[in-house]
């Protein structure tokens, strides 16, 4: 069911600076009027698409009052290793804790034979010169030996604290203090955005000539790092991304083959990096090197160059026997990426984290394939696995696809091979269809089943390999947010709520209004009311899934809700003719 994400589009968007896209052939960095490549083609919608679920630009606002509302050769991969909101926000990475260990006992590397017990020396006349012999040299050893056993143990101590130590603690929330509240301008803007990423906060508004204006600032202190307007204007702007050293900026234009500008700017200046035009039905993914652009229009994905704009390479979407093109493209999610922020959708709001940069396309023919998203290399494929309207789910080494004929089957693909699947789940009858399937831990798929349509029977399935499945209800709710192990299921009917369960099924946090996004693994954010391009109060509230309730913060005093956008301590959002920045967890 489609979701608003807080930071969306103005009225009539379809496509955010990370998930909508466009039309135009990539190549050369283009100066501020010229599109890299050449023009793009006459617009049109690709036939037979399939639209993708709304989503919404991080930290966008716009004026008007609308509620809240990813066949060439195979590549063997031992060659070639595959790398790596808006109410959203992108938190800070963690470092990887599978570090190698074993036990060793406390006597490891004392002399072999040592009883604690100092023996004499042998019977023997030193050598002449030589150093003394006896009972003080070979206890001076034995101290030495034991000195470095004592080191071994206290090394593979604190490996074990580092491996079993909890990766996404509780935060300490706090009462909302406002940390800074940069201009915008003399007036109301038509539209505000927002974007937070680590350390930096993007701002941006829209300016009387139509121009977009963005402010990066430090998001500690507030401090303003620069102020740039775009070098083109738009009547109406989609929203912005933070990315790896750059920001992408959207506009938005009405219906999908209308093209609109996709500009790069540097993180760094400001200055624009390149420019490109898309369509709104088109998707945009991104590593720290690379943008992979899905253009339907013109039925292709293709690579291009972070830093410029230049295209790397380029692979035809594969064609069904009717000649249809429609093409569906997931990312293959990281533990990194999904244990940081995430939009309101769950899309985490950095995806590049970790190991990533991989796609999987499925094809109109229902062929899949694994793309380096880097190189464009095509590093596995299979016929006859998804159809392009099937839910498809990919995350580390699995591949999830539910197989909708006479009933459904949840099935499991190992990446690494993809071979024969696993068959994780099938519905007892015809008459369940599932829906909002997610990755909920290691080799584990969770997902909605409606029962003969009634969504008041709603239930939770969640299926692990070699485990079978665990169901428990969830009525009337309509998508699913993976916080860890944790699971939090949304609804929007009768009223916007939310409730958090636990690994097994036990509902951590019932029934709580409004809406709630993931700050990491272990924390979510809670709003009270769903986000809204109104200037208004909003409740905010924190909680650690393993916490009794959740900690009341406050109130975000005069926001645009939709234009708010976090990280794991500070929360930036639009007002009238400034912007605000909050901290609710840590220290100053």
């Amino acid at each position: 069911m489609p979701q608003q994400t807080p930071g969306h589009a103005p009225a009539g968007a379809h496509a955010s600076p990370g998930d909508a896209a466009a039309h135009g052939t990539p190549g050369q960095p283009a100066t501020p009027h010229q599109t890299p490549g050449h023009a793009p083609a006459t617009p049109h919608q690709a036939p037979g698409h399939a639209p993708a679920t709304p989503y919404q630009a991080p930290g966008h606002a716009p004026a008007a009052q609308k509620s809240a509302g990813d066949a060439a050769g195979v590549v063997d991969p031992a060659a070639k290793t595959a790398t790596a909101a808006t109410l959203p926000r992108p938190a800070p990475t963690r470092p990887d804790p599978y570090l190698p260990g074993q036990a060793v006992s406390p006597a490891a590397g004392t002399a072999a034979g040592w009883s604690g017990v100092p023996r004499s020396a042998p019977p023997v006349s030193p050598a002449p010169g030589g150093g003394p012999t006896g009972p003080g040299r070979s206890r001076r050893g034995l101290w030495i030996a034991l000195g470095a056993g004592l080191a071994v143990v206290g090394v593979l101590a604190a490996t074990v604290l580092w491996l079993t130590r909890d990766r996404y603690p509780a935060l300490e929330f706090r009462t909302l203090d406002v940390v800074a509240t940069p201009k915008a301008g003399a007036e109301r803007a038509p539209a505000v955005f927002t974007s937070v990423l680590g350390d930096r906060a993007y701002l941006a508004h829209q300016l009387a000539d139509d121009r977009l204006e963005v402010v990066a600032v430090d998001a500690g202190s507030g401090d303003e790092l620069w102020r740039k307007a775009t070098p083109v204007g738009a009547q109406r702007w989609a929203g912005i991304r933070a990315l790896p050293g750059g920001v992408a900026v959207l506009a938005d234009e009405s219906g999908d083959s209308t093209p609109r500008d996709l500009l790069v700017l540097d993180a760094g200046s400001g200055n624009q990096r390149w420019r490109l035009s898309v369509h709104g039905d088109d998707d945009l993914h991104y590593t720290r090197d690379t943008v992979v652009w899905v253009d339907r229009t013109g039925d292709r994905l293709v690579g291009l160059r972070m830093r410029d704009g230049h295209e790397e390479w380029r692979r035809d979407s594969p064609r069904d026997e009717y000649g249809s093109n429609r093409t569906r493209v997931v990312r293959v999610g990281t533990p990194e990426a999904l244990g940081g922020a995430g939009f309101v959708t769950g899309a985490p709001t950095a995806p590049w984290l970790g190991t990533g940069g991989r796609l999987v396309q499925v094809g109109a023919d229902r062929s899949v394939r694994l793309i380096d998203m880097d190189s464009g290399d095509v590093l596995r494929s299979r016929p006859n696995v998804a159809d392009v309207d099937d839910l498809v789910v990919a995350y580390a080494d699995r591949l999830y696809v539910t197989e909708d004929e006479r009933g459904y089957r949840l099935l499991g693909y190992d990446l690494a091979s993809l071979g024969e699947p696993d068959v994780l789940y099938t519905a007892p009858d015809d008459g369940r269809r599932p829906q909002s399937l997610v990755a909920c831990g290691e080799h584990r798929a969770c997902l909605l089943e409606v029962p003969d349509g009634e969504t008041a029977r709603t239930e939770v399935v969640a299926a692990t390999e070699g485990e079978g499945s665990r169901h428990w209800p969830a009525p009337e709710a309509d998508g699913l947010v993976p916080v860890g192990e944790h699971l939090l299921a949304r609804r929007d009917s009768p009223q916007y709520s939310v409730t958090l369960f636990d690994a097994d099924g036990r509902a951590v946090l019932p029934d709580r209004d409004g809406v709630a996004v993931r700050l990491d693994a272990g924390n979510v954010l809670l709003f009270a009311e769903p986000p809204s391009t109104a200037e208004d109060d909003r409740s905010l509230a924190g909680l650690a899934v393993g916490g009794k309730s959740p900690f009341e913060m406050g109130e975000l005093k005069d926001v645009r809700s939709e234009s708010c956008s976090w990280n794991a301590s500070v929360i930036a959002c639009g007002r009238e003719q400034d912007f605000v920045l909050y901290r609710f967890a840590g220290d100053d």
